[in-house]
């Protein structure tokens, strides 16, 4: 990639809401626009994405996916000739596409016909949906076939229907890439076996370093910040508290929630929805962060938030655990039990938070905007053509 060439960043989700892979999108962007990179956004809603070096296209919408909430763009054929135009308007000479729809179909198809390094993010290989829906897998194919136009390739098999067929979906789109990006180890290595082809672990960024100082006094404080959805596991940190209570009586630990309603759970506070600024006022206003999915996860934000704040991470997932090194604290168990049993170890000595506090901020400074934009444009310039 030539020096003075933008990077397109192409994503069919919509940037008016920040789930995880938006954020993971949106802190892309910042990051190669602050190390001088110039850059262009094509997603939904792309106007909500205002900084400087950042140029926003948003293609139009016909309306949203039900269920998904995904924004319907048409078909990626339909596509290729608002992608292109863009590649050509804004000297274009790598695309990284974040999504596995119409629009990165569209972007994957114009970057070979240009001759453009194209990039694949992949933020979850690990869909999943209630197995009681699996004769709505054909539905599935057929629909992101109709959307991207790729009839053919490589199919996952190892789930039940409809989880395979999402799983297709991401393959699909990432067979097509030249470098596929996994933010974890862990989904790299489940790619590489699902036949992705050239995979490369790439953390997503970290935001710039805001470490607080360490907590000295009061309560042991854990937060948990996710998504109030299944796969996520919100009841096994709130039944990890009342086993807590239950052992110490309260005040002695506390498990503040971002997101969700209220329930009447003892040691446990709802804040609701909160913006990112209250997030991060509640990430220094704990001992650490609770990550309670198990086998779901990829590479949760709130890791990488949490490091830059100079948390570490309590992880159930032990496969998740091992990302993170130093930073994390995997439980004994997966389940409300071991989460507990963890939880009074280090209520009854906080000394054993010291070394992870110190290998969160080590993880945090090795995947900052610099790192993280030097180690892309190394990835981009060995793609060949």
């Amino acid at each position: 990639m030539r020096s003075a060439s933008a990077v397109l960043l192409v994503c069919d989700y919509s940037l008016a809401y920040l789930g995880g892979a938006q954020t993971a999108f949106v802190r892309q962007a910042q990051a190669l626009a602050s190390e001088g990179v110039p850059v262009v956004v094509l997603a939904p809603d792309a106007g909500e994405l205002t900084a400087p070096g950042i140029v926003t296209v948003a293609p139009p919408q016909r309306g949203k996916i039900p269920v998904l909430d995904l924004p319907l763009l048409g078909r990626a054929r339909d596509l290729e000739p608002l992608v292109a135009a863009t590649v050509r308007r804004h000297d274009v000479g790598a695309i990284i596409v974040h999504s596995e729809f119409a629009l990165a179909s569209a972007a994957l198809a114009v970057g070979k016909r240009l001759g453009i390094p194209v990039l694949h993010t992949v933020h979850t290989f690990f869909w999943r949906a209630p197995a009681a829906l699996a004769p709505f897998a054909p539905v599935v194919s057929r629909v992101h076939s109709a959307l991207t136009g790729i009839r053919g390739g490589d199919r996952y098999t190892g789930s039940h229907p409809l989880n395979n067929a999402l799983r297709t979906m991401t393959l699909r789109i990432a067979q097509r890439a030249d470098i596929v990006l996994s933010p974890s180890r862990h989904q790299a290595e489940a790619l590489r076996k699902a036949g992705a082809g050239r995979v490369e672990a790439f953390s997503n960024v970290a935001q710039p370093l805001a470490i607080a100082p360490a907590r000295t006094d009061g309560p042991l404080r854990l937060l948990w910040v996710a998504r109030f959805a299944p796969e996520k596991r919100v009841d096994v940190a709130l039944d990890a508290m009342r086993a807590v209570v239950a052992r110490l009586g309260e005040g002695r630990v506390h498990l503040d929630v971002a997101g969700g309603t209220h329930r009447p759970v003892p040691g446990v506070t709802f804040h609701g929805p909160v913006p990112g600024e209250r997030v991060a006022e509640l990430m220094d206003a704990a001992d650490a962060a609770l990550i309670t999915s198990l086998g779901f996860d990829n590479q949760p934000m709130v890791a990488l938030e949490a490091f830059a704040h100079g948390r570490p991470v309590i992880v159930s997932d032990p496969v998740l655990a091992t990302e993170f090194g130093d930073a994390a604290l995997g439980t004994p168990t997966p389940d409300a039990e071991g989460l507990a049993a963890l939880i009074l170890q280090l209520e009854a000595d906080r000394t054993l938070l010291d070394a992870p506090r110190a290998g969160a901020m080590a993880y945090a400074g090795a995947h900052v905007a610099a790192a993280h934009v030097k180690r892309l444009q190394e990835l981009i310039a060995s793609v060949r053509r």
